[in-house]
Parts: structure tokens; sequence; C-alpha cells
């Protein structure tokens, strides 16, 4: 009775150790339990008895597991519900599968799920009031936001400004700033460093005579530098291009351009970054005209959401509206919250 109940307790143990994910060492060695996840070239293993052990994969000689897992290849793409029935040949072997997975080409296993996309951004504020020998009143309002998934990534903005001066002789208030306008642009990642993209904007502006200019393409762009600390990326395409304006009998200008554009993000540091960007319409039916804008900008964080900012804008139109100058600058001092 005692051999009996000797050889059952022996025959459990060994249905349990069978049923437990199993990882055979180059010298041998065998450990078993369940194997929780892998990332740079290490697989953690939860023992009954060592609790969690990490391996490198360079010393694994096989590897079974009991339960389905999901395998992330090193591009990214997931293999999901598959069990692990064997390592060969540089090869792990799937149940099921006709075709074996490259251990040079299995980026982690059991990856951690991946966050839902979230909307970032920032809503900024300016104003000014003087009172004086100059009056003035002025107040702005811009809103950028962006959301990046795996597949793609979307980005919109609008900013409103405007402004009066008061005539010190007629007590008549005067206006001298009026602008108002917003973008899009959808991004679809290519590859790494690839993505397809469309993007439209729109502006009017009172003193330059725009009731309204809108401008829509698609284009192609390339990341060449994507760090923590640092991003560049670069942009190309084809892109319509409509101005109309608001004086009465002034024709409207409507033409195929091509779009350049690049943008560059630096932390210069914990708390500071340096934004720059350029974006610049050339026509391809008439040389003569060209419209560009450039931003720089430095943000600094105030406290976790509060931050503050200063930025020149530069705006060319080498054929602005009738009377109006090709150039205008601005620097805007805001204060917002982000988010």
């Amino acid at each position: 009775m005692r051999y009996l109940t000797l050889a059952a307790s022996l025959a459990a143990l060994s249905s349990v150790a069978l049923a437990q994910d199993r990882i055979t060492l180059s010298n041998g060695d065998v450990l078993t339990g369940s194997i929780k996840s892998m990332a740079d070239g290490k697989v953690t293993i939860n023992s009954a008895l060592l609790g969690d052990v990490v391996v490198p994969m360079s010393n694994i000689q096989d590897m079974v597991t009991k339960e389905m897992v999901t395998l992330e290849t090193a591009n990214g793409d997931r293999l999901v519900n598959r069990r692990i029935v064997g390592l060969e040949g540089g090869n792990l072997r799937l149940e099921g599968d006709t075709t074996s997975l490259a251990l040079a080409n299995l980026g982690k296993i059991n990856p951690p799920e991946k966050p839902e996309p979230t909307w970032t951004g920032s809503l900024n504020l300016s104003g000014l009031w003087v009172e004086g020998n100059t009056d003035r009143r002025a107040v702005g309002l811009a809103m950028e936001a962006s959301r990046r998934a795996e597949i793609d990534r979307i980005t919109v903005d609008a900013a409103w400004d405007y402004s009066e001066d008061k005539d010190q002789a007629t007590a008549v208030w005067s206006l001298n700033q009026r602008r108002a306008g917003g973008g899009i642009k959808y991004d679809y990642f290519l590859s790494k460093k690839w993505y397809a993209l469309a993007t439209a904007r729109v502006l009017g502006d009172t003193l330059a005579d725009i009731q309204l200019r809108f401008t829509g393409g698609v284009g192609i762009g390339y990341t060449w530098i994507e760090e923590k600390d640092a991003t560049f990326t670069t942009e190309l395409g084809l892109s319509y291009f409509n101005e109309n304006y608001r004086t009465v009998g002034v024709e409207s200008v409507d033409y195929l351009a091509a779009r350049a554009a690049y943008k560059y993000v630096r932390q210069l540091s914990e708390a500071t970054r340096l934004v720059h960007g350029c974006e610049a319409f050339p026509s391809l039916e008439d040389g003569s005209d060209f419209y560009l804008q450039a931003k720089t900008e430095i943000v600094t964080s105030l406290t976790d959401s509060m931050i503050a900012g200063v930025a020149h804008v530069l705006d060319y139109d080498n054929t602005p509206a009738p009377g109006r100058d090709r150039v205008d600058n601005r620097v805007l001092l805001t204060i917002g919250w982000s988010f």
C-alpha cells in the first residue's frame, strides 16, 4: 500500500511538471514554471521554488509552453495565441504552424499591452493692455494637439489674434490685427522612418487683405531623428493653393504648388524645449508665386501642467494683395496649459 501511495505521488508530481512551461538550458538543467516574458534577449520564468529567474536566450537549448503566448517580432508585428513546442535550429517551433519563427526575428514573448493612443497638446493664451501715451489692447488664443497610434498620427492646430490701437486725438479705436486660422494633418506610417501624409490649412487675415487662404495636399515624410531629446522630420508633396482677397474687384489666386516642410524639436533641458519648423509653397505654374511660413518657439514648463512660451513667426508672400507688404513678422508671448 505504501508503494502504491508513493507511485501515485510521483505520478502526480510528474503530471504537474509536464503541465508547466519548461526551459532546458545548454548544460542540461531544466527550469519549470511559467514563462512571464522575454525582452532584450532574456527570458523571465517564474519558478515555484526559485521565484523569477532571468535566463539569456543564448543559454537556452529548448523551450516549451503549456499555455498560449503572444509573440512580438523584431519589427513590431504580433502573433497572438501561439504555443511554443520546441526550439530547433535557431527557430521557435509553434504548434499548428507549418513555419517556424527565427530567433533572430523574435522581439518579445508576452509583451505588455500597448496603451491606447491619447491626445496630447497645449492651450495658450496671450494678452496685452497698454494705457497712457499709447493705448492698445490685444488678445490671442492658440491650441495644438496630436494623437499618435501605432500606425498613424493626427495633428490639429488653431489660432486667433485680435488687437486694437486708440487714436489719441480722436479717441477712436482702430483695428491693427485680426487673424484666425487652423490646420489638420494626417500621417500614415509606412515604416519606422517613412510616412504618407495628407494636410489642409485655412487662414483669414484682415490686415493682409486675405478673406481666406486655403492649402490642401498630399505627400510623403521621412523621420531623420527620433530620440528622447530630439526629433527631426522633412516632408515633400503637392498642394492646391488658393487665396481670396477682401478687397472687391481683386481676383483670387489659385495654383498647384509643391509643398516642402521640416520640423525640428530639441529638448534643451528637463523643462524647456525648442521647436522650429518651416512650410513653403512654391507655385508649379508661376515661378513668381511663393508663400512660406517659419516659426521658432521656446516653451518651458512652469508647473506640471502650466507652460510659458515665446515665439517668432515669419510669413512671406512673394505676391501679396495689392498695397500689402511681402513680409509679416510676429513675436508672441504666451502662457498656457499642457495636456
